[in-house]
Formats: structure tokens, sequence, C-alpha cells
């Protein structure tokens, strides 16, 4: 049985975290390329021998932020102070540098990361579909092969009835915020750690509407970036064929009752939410250390997609389009016993996080995946098919690589070209410069397209959801 914490529970519930200290002791997985070809119960034997100095594969902590784009962390050089206890976390962690979702909407892609199958493949292209049952997902793997799970959702899109609480023997909704949703966590933590145990906490936040607690929410409202009185062009104007799904004006679910318009409030209103999360991840750590699993455990911090702020005229929303700020994420990843942190810049995409989860418990997938274990791989440029949700004015799919996207409506009718590497923000549009590069990068996403498409799913939306249900994911944009 792991040391106890009596005395220490409130100082997780509330008030500042203490600064990490990242140091520790041990190595990196020794022999994280293992390969089982089914994973059953039997795998976990394997799995503790190839620990070899551990008594049992590792804990898995899975941490994730909801709506969190990567440049707006301290840890990547934002000017703000909005991650402290994320950036200390980093510096004796894996960090990708260049990690994306492959689609800019919750519910497809924790399908994604949990499958490790493309939206094209399992069918989840929108926050109301549901998850095939045959798919097999991380969590029913991880307690095939011994491990207990659970997790604690913030968010309403991730329902039972979807598909995302198959493998969890404790799945926990919360309503309220992070404070409730940490409660409910530790609460549930206290008891002794003795098997093999894979937790996924989600928050909600930063997701709109960005409503930080007061405390929050006065850290960076009268910085120099906070005075900014550029407006949203459109203000509250809203297009009534499409209440939800605006260009050029405030979607109505951030809409103030002040009547605020001024961008960089809005902006730091999410920059404090950003900060809320930082606190909560950091107490989440405190909890580790404090009961002696931090150094038995990976822990992974990353987000679902990102959100954009303005750019292209899209604002405080995501789902829409196919361009970085909705989908790029953040994705640090700690081994047990990790002391040294490493910079990766190669681009990696959400494909890649259930053999890199997997891996880490010494497991291999049951099926043959597209993704990589990204802790023991060679990272080459792979393109990649990323695409924007469904049930939008227009749908979008696109190829990325390391240096480019080409993106096409899916109509045929519009087609863009971007230089990733000279032109991250997507800021110039070379279709008509490069005719010859974009019929390339056209014919290469029509051949990606096609093979996933014969490896494709029917989408399902399962069952309906009650009232209440509705009512939460109205207030967050999902319901028009």
């Amino acid at each position: 049985m792991l040391p106890g914490r009596d005395g220490k529970r409130n100082r997780h519930l509330g008030g500042a975290a203490p600064a990490l200290d990242p140091s520790g002791n041990g190595g990196l997985l020794a022999c994280r390329g293992m390969q089982a070809a089914k994973l059953q119960a039997s795998v976990l034997a394997l799995a503790v021998l190839c620990w070899g100095c551990s008594e049992a594969p590792p804990h898995l902590i899975l941490f994730t932020a909801d709506t969190l784009r990567p440049d707006h962390l301290s840890l990547n050089g934002y000017p703000r102070e909005t991650s402290p206890r994320i950036d200390a976390f980093a510096r004796a962690a894996w960090h990708f540098e260049q990690a994306f979702s492959v689609i800019p909407k919750t519910a497809p892609s924790f399908a994604t990361m949990f499958s490790g199958r493309h939206p094209r493949q399992h069918g989840v292209r929108w926050n109301f579909g549901r998850i095939p049952p045959r798919t097999s997902l991380l969590a029913e793997q991880l307690r095939d092969a011994g491990y207990r799970t659970a997790a604690f959702v913030g968010n309403p899109a991730l329902r039972e009835s979807k598909g995302f609480a198959r493998g969890f023997d404790r799945w926990a909704p919360v309503q309220g915020g992070v404070e409730p949703l940490l409660e409910a966590f530790f609460a549930w933590a206290e008891a002794p750690w003795d098997a093999p145990t894979f937790v996924w906490i989600h928050t909600l936040d930063p997701h709109g509407p960005y409503t930080p607690p007061p405390a929050y929410e006065r850290l960076f409202l009268d910085d120099a970036h906070g005075r900014s009185d550029a407006r949203v062009p459109g203000g509250y104007a809203i297009d009534p064929e499409h209440p939800e799904k605006v260009l050029g004006s405030v979607p109505r679910y951030q809409q103030r009752p002040d009547g605020e318009d001024r961008v960089a409030r809005y902006v730091a209103r999410y920059d404090a939410e950003i900060r809320l999360v930082d606190d909560a991840f950091g107490r989440v750590l405190d909890f580790l250390r404090e009961r002696g699993l931090d150094d038995a455990s990976a822990i992974v911090f990353t987000s679902d997609h990102g959100e954009s702020l303005g750019e292209h005229d899209y604002y405080f929303e995501h789902g829409w389009f196919a361009y970085e700020p909705g989908l790029r994420i953040p994705w640090l990843v700690k081994t047990p016993g990790q002391t040294q942190g490493r910079r990766i810049d190669a681009p990696v995409s959400n494909l890649d996080f259930l053999p890199t989860v997997l891996a880490l418990a010494g497991l291999a997938a049951d099926t043959p995946l597209a993704g990589r274990d990204l802790l023991a791989d060679a990272l080459h440029d792979t393109p990649v098919v990323v695409e924007s949700s469904d049930r939008y004015p227009q749908k979008f799919f696109g190829l990325r690589t390391a240096t480019e996207k080409y993106l096409r409506s899916e109509d045929g009718t519009h087609e863009e070209l971007y230089d990733l590497s000279a032109d991250p923000g997507e800021t110039e549009d070379r279709i008509r410069d490069r005719p010859e590069r974009a019929r390339v990068l056209a014919a290469e996403l029509d051949r990606q397209l096609e093979a996933l498409r014969r490896d494709a799913a029917t989408p399902s939306t399962g069952d309906r959801d009650d009232a209440e249900t509705s009512e939460r994911l109205r207030a967050l944009g999902y319901v028009e």
C-alpha cells in the first residue's frame, strides 16, 4: 500500500499550489517497443517484466484541457504568465511542439485519441456522433490488460450514450467547473492505488463562454494586452440562418450581458481560464507527489483542439475550419522517473495518442493503426488528413505536412494552400502561386480519403439527449 496523505486534502481542493519540483529518480521506459498480439489479461505479466526494476506497470494519468491552444501557454513564449505549473512540468517531460488534432471538435477528437482511428473511420465527425460499438477504445484495452480505470469529465459533449464511458470502471461526468471536478477526483483517489491505474481528468475550461472566477478574471484584464480597444467587427450581429456559426461577430453563446465587443477582453478571460486550468493541473501533480505516485506514473497533458480568437474572421469558436488555431494542441508526456525534458519539433497528431499511451503500459494496439509510439519511433514527416467538423455551413478537408497545408471545401469549389514554414499564421494563400504543388497535395489528399473511406464506419448519433443535457450543450454553443 502506498503512503497516505492524512490532513492534506483541503490543500488540493482550494488555494494556490506550491511550485512544482520536477526532480525525480529512475529512468525512461527501457523497452517501450514491446509487441503483443492481443491485449489480454496475460499481457500484464509481460508488461511487468518489461519494466524490470518496477514492481508493476506504470499508472497512467491523463489530464486534458478543453479548447487549449498551445501558443497561449507561457511555456511557448506567450507574454502572459498563463502556465507556470505546466511550464515546470515540461522541464522534465517530452514536449511535442508541433502537435495537432485532426479535427477541431471535442467528441470527434477524443474518439480519435481513444480509438487511434481517423474521424473518417470511426464516424464521429461532430459532437452528436456515437463511437461504433465494435471500435476498440483505450480504456477497454487497458482494463482488459489488468488496469483499473476512472474518468472525471467536465464537458457534456462526452456522454456515456455516445460511447465515451466504455472501458471505465468509474465514469464521473461532473458539472460546475474545475473545483467539483477535482473534488470528485481527489475523493476517489484517496483509496489505495494497489493496481495499475488509468485515470482521465478533463476540464471544460478554457472552453467558452469565458467566465473565469473573479480572482482569475482580474489577472489579465488591465495589463498592456488587456487594454487594447480593437473590436469584433460585427459586434453581436447574428446570421438568423446560423445563429451559433458566424463570421466577424461574437457567437451567441459567448455574448456578455454588458455588450462587450473588445477582442482583448475576451482573450484576457480566455487566458485567465488557462491559468485556472494550470493551477488545477498543479494540484493533481501535488497529490501524486505527496502520495508517492509521481515516479510510478506516466503523466500526459494535452488538449482536444484549439480555439480561433479572430484569425480568418472567426471569433471565440472552433469547428468550422481546419486552420491552425483550431487544430494545434499542447502535448506533454512525462515518463516514470523522468528528470530531463526533451523538445520534439516533428509534427505529430492525435492519431499517435493511443499507440503512445499503450506503449507506456508495455502494450501494443489490438488492431493495426496509422499512429506511432512517439517516444520510440523515428518521427518522419507523414502527411495527415485534417478536416473541419460536420454541421457547419461549409465542410473542409485538408492535408497537413510538416511545412504545408492544402485545404479544399467538400464541394470542391474552393482551395487554399499555405506554406507553414514561412507563414505559420496562414495569412497568405499560395494556391495561385504554386498550382503544381497544390495538384500534388490534392492527389495525395484524394488517395488518403479513399483509403479512409474503404475503412469507414457508418456514422451514428446514438441515443437522444435528455432536456438537461441538451440545455448544457446549448450553453456551450453545441446546439442551435
